[in-house]
């Protein structure tokens, strides 16, 4: 479906050749022909070129790309420098309105970036070497796995030069980023690259929307050339596609008409900012909600936590997943797994994922907010306000009790952690529960830390949460950067593991110093790859579990000192070991916070699960097995 569309953005297919892909793939017909309307530019758009929003400028390469990046609305660039993007740079001397963010390394560049767009709801623009692509496309798979809008430039080796096999470069360098973005393009002359650069934003932004690429040959950069410039807003495709009203009426009756349905909330909620509307259909139906959750599943919390009808992550054969007879997936493609005997609906914003995976009884193409509006609407017209309470207070009994038996589970837990004298995730967890201000952004890339966030409440009033689904470690440092960028006056705070640190750390650090980012930092240290080692003895390494040595995951010997390394980038940290002290560090990792300093805790966490106590791995000496000392 992709393809379709980007051969119609460039002309390379007529409006009804797109239909008729388009029908093929599976839309209705109605479906079809909302995406069309909202990719084709209306009369109305090309009307206001002489109130600016269409313009001429003539100047390099490099100056076309910015000026039409500015004319998008791009306010900041994330970059690390090659030597063929002198020009881009050139032009940006003169033009505050875009501010340049250095990374030291490609990966965290593009996760900056990654950052910056889940929290902006703008397009993150990265722009890296192009030698640099492959660092930079390790953080890319994030992006493309969450649908996150990224654009990623490099200054490509001349058109002179193309396919002589120089040094650094190499071939077939565009396609290798097929499989993780929507699209890529290669600028072909110095007078195109406004125009490719405005496609490539076009097509990253169009929902579903994800990463998208650009080539950009650093003589064209050089060159100069007169090309139009034009505002974002002639081509900021909204694509807030409304059900078919038929079928809103449809999946209305059922909800009602369920004996015992269940919602199931994914990140296309958050991408649409319809947490309200799902919390309003819930609630007027007395429906338990769930999410996809463990280590690999939703990046966000698209459900708050605290609501009454939240039942916590979905666990099959779990007291909410039978007998389900009518299951409503929102926006979440795992979600979509059938449960026994049960109507599966699913509403999603992306055609390219629904069904994907599972057959669904009912699948429903729609802009999530606008969606469940026609539906909660379709539901008010159907019964009475005293019906409709008598159903959800029927409904909410089980709900209720299961939520006061898990309160009491965790009142327990918090009373038992108390008299502790190490600090394990649940621990951390209350302790950053109860010190975090509730407008706190969490961007965490921690897989063990998934016991951590149970204990701490997101969404709704409370704190944001942000993390990967992919779990491509590295992230969470790097992304927390760009969320600050994004919201400047909210607190932020990153939370990785010792071994996403060692992964993409501690260079984002240096980022958060020059640019003085008032985030605290976590790492979450365990010393081993705790979640690897769980897995791998549980499940497919027996000969490890009966000997009790860990041939992989232990990352002691040597001891990272995570707090040293912050300081010789700039940034001030410390150790925490003491559960009792947690609240002291905390504080004044806030107080640098609020005095515009970036802070890190390295905190010591027990190591748990199946082989937790071992410190065992392979001994190897390379210098026992010289026979000349040199």
């Amino acid at each position: 479906m992709k393809e379709l569309i980007r051969q119609y953005l460039n002309n390379g297919i007529s409006r009804r050749d797109l239909m008729r892909g388009l029908g093929a793939a599976g839309l209705t017909a109605s479906a079809a022909k909302t995406i069309v309307e909202s990719i084709s530019p209306s009369p109305a758009m090309a009307q206001p070129a002489g109130g600016g929003a269409i313009r001429q400028v003539t100047g390099t390469g490099g100056k076309l790309y910015i000026e039409q990046l500015k004319a998008a609305g791009t306010e900041f660039i994330f970059f690390n420098p090659s030597t063929g993007d002198a020009p881009i740079y050139d032009a940006l001397v003169d033009m505050p309105e875009i501010q340049l963010i250095k990374g030291v390394q490609e990966g965290a560049v593009v996760a900056m970036a990654d950052g910056y767009a889940r929290l902006s709801g703008k397009i993150g623009v990265a722009q890296i070497a192009n030698v640099g692509l492959p660092s930079g496309m390790t953080q890319l798979v994030n992006s493309w796995k969450d649908r996150i809008p990224l654009l990623l430039t490099v200054a490509a080796f001349g058109t002179e030069t193309t396919g002589r096999d120089w040094p650094q470069d190499y071939d077939h360098q565009e396609p290798m980023v097929t499989p993780i973005t929507k699209s890529f393009w290669v600028a072909e002359n110095t007078a195109g690259i406004a125009d490719v650069t405005r496609r490539t934003l076009k097509f990253g932004t169009t929902p579903p929307v994800g990463p998208v690429f650009l080539s950009l040959p650093d003589d064209l950069l050089r060159a100069t050339a007169t090309a139009d410039i034009y505002d974002g807003r002639l081509f900021n495709v909204a694509m807030k596609i409304r059900p078919d009203r038929d079928d809103a009426e449809t999946i209305a009756k059922r909800l009602i008409e369920a004996r015992n349905p269940l919602i199931t909330a994914g990140d296309e909620v958050t991408l649409c900012q319809a947490e309200a509307e799902v919390v309003e259909l819930a609630n007027l139906l007395g429906i338990p909600v769930t999410t996809i959750g463990g280590s690999l599943g939703n990046w966000s919390k698209p459900y708050p936590t605290r609501d009454p009808q939240f039942v916590g992550s979905f666990v099959p054969g779990g007291p909410f997943s039978s007998p389900v007879d009518v299951h409503f997936n929102i926006g979440s493609q795992l979600g979509e797994q059938r449960m026994p005997n049960a109507i599966t609906i699913s509403m999603r914003n992306d055609p390219t994922g629904l069904a994907r995976s599972w057959p669904i009884d009912m699948s429903i193409v729609a802009h999530i907010k606008l969606g469940l509006a026609d539906i909660i609407a379709a539901v008010k017209s159907m019964a009475t306000a005293d019906r409709l309470k008598q159903i959800a207070d029927a409904r909410s009994v089980r709900t209720r009790a299961y939520i006061a038996g898990t309160a009491k589970m965790r009142a327990e837990t918090v009373r038992d952690l108390d008299n502790g004298s190490s600090i394990t995730m649940e621990r951390l967890g209350i302790e950053l529960e109860n010190s975090l201000d509730k407008e706190t952004i969490f961007v965490t890339d921690c897989e063990s830390g998934r016991i951590m966030d149970s204990m701490m409440n997101f969404g709704g009033a409370d704190k944001t949460f942000v993390s990967t689904s992919a779990n491509i470690l590295g992230w969470a440092q790097a992304a927390a950067t760009g969320a600050q960028l994004a919201r400047p006056n909210r607190p932020v705070v990153s939370a990785m593991g010792d071994g996403s640190a060692m992964f993409g750390g501690p260079q984002p650090l240096w980022s958060q110093a020059r640019y003085k980012a008032p985030i605290t930092n976590i790492v979450v240290n365990n010393r081993s790859y705790n979640n690897e080692r769980n897995r791998i003895w549980s499940f497919t390494g027996p000969q490890q579990f009966n000997s009790g040595k860990d041939m992989t995951c232990y990352n002691g010997s040597p001891d990272v000192d995570f707090a040293k390394s912050a300081v010789a980038y700039g940034v001030e940290g410390e150790t925490v070991s003491d559960p009792a002290r947690i609240q002291e560090h905390l504080a004044r990792a806030k107080r640098a916070n609020i005095e515009g300093r970036p802070y890190l805790l390295d905190i010591l966490v027990d190591r748990a699960g199946v082989g937790a106590a071992s410190e065992w791995y392979p001994p190897y000496s390379i210098a026992a097995k010289r026979t000349k000392k040199a």
